[in-house]
């Protein structure tokens, strides 16, 4: 996108006196246009493991003017899991602005026809879960545990057995493994950062 974007920003001065600080304000405004920057090919792929993976880049623009990016982060293509690279610009005026690929190492190159997509139910209560497919083997469940809305991705080349890879969550680290037989997904989940909550079954239906 090219369109512009404008932010009115208040300078604001710090003082600090006798280990306390006070915030003054004075009433000066600006304008400035923050940097618009475009990824080249998707926000979401996949590669397999052990073969070469391309950053395809992004492009950075403060109105019609190209700005330097920076990219942050790596994919590690001999270890399956997901990984998040960062693109980084500054405008004029010292704005950051960024935006992020997420990027799967999937086990091996997914199957002809194989997409795990849809709605699941959990088997113990009434929840209602989707899986979201954003590459070809790389989903993400908006809810893998049932009464608590815990999300994490999904890696699966067959649309048979799952891996939970590592993923950041508001609850935490979490990770685990699943199988998919006909409608049934059996999952087991660890939530790291749970006390106890290691290696547990959640069973859901597909609708």
């Amino acid at each position: 996108m090219n369109m512009k974007k404008y932010i009115w920003g208040l300078i604001a001065t710090i003082v600090a006196l006798q280990g306390c600080e006070k915030l003054e304000s004075e009433g000066v405004s600006f304008e400035t246009q923050f940097v618009d920057i475009e990824l080249n090919g998707n926000a979401y792929m996949s590669v397999v493991l052990g073969e070469e993976f391309v950053d395809e880049g992004a492009i950075a623009k403060e109105g019609e003017e190209e700005k330097e990016v920076t990219i942050s982060g790596n994919v590690d293509v001999n270890k399956v899991g997901v990984y998040e690279l960062k693109y980084s610009a500054v405008n004029n005026d010292g704005y950051p602005g960024s935006a992020t690929r997420t990027v799967a190492v999937i086990p091996a190159a997914e199957g002809d026809g194989v997409n795990i997509a849809g709605n699941y139910k959990y088997n113990g209560g009434s929840q209602i879960a989707e899986i979201t497919k954003y590459a070809p083997g790389f989903y993400y469940m908006n809810n893998i545990w049932g009464p608590s809305d815990v999300p994490c991705y999904i890696l699966t080349s067959d649309g048979k057995d799952l891996v939970l890879p590592l993923t950041n969550t508001p609850f935490g680290r979490v990770l685990g493994s699943g199988e998919l037989t006909g409608n049934s997904l059996a999952l087991i989940v660890s939530l790291l950062d749970q006390n106890g909550l290691i290696d547990i079954p959640r069973n859901w239906t597909k609708q």
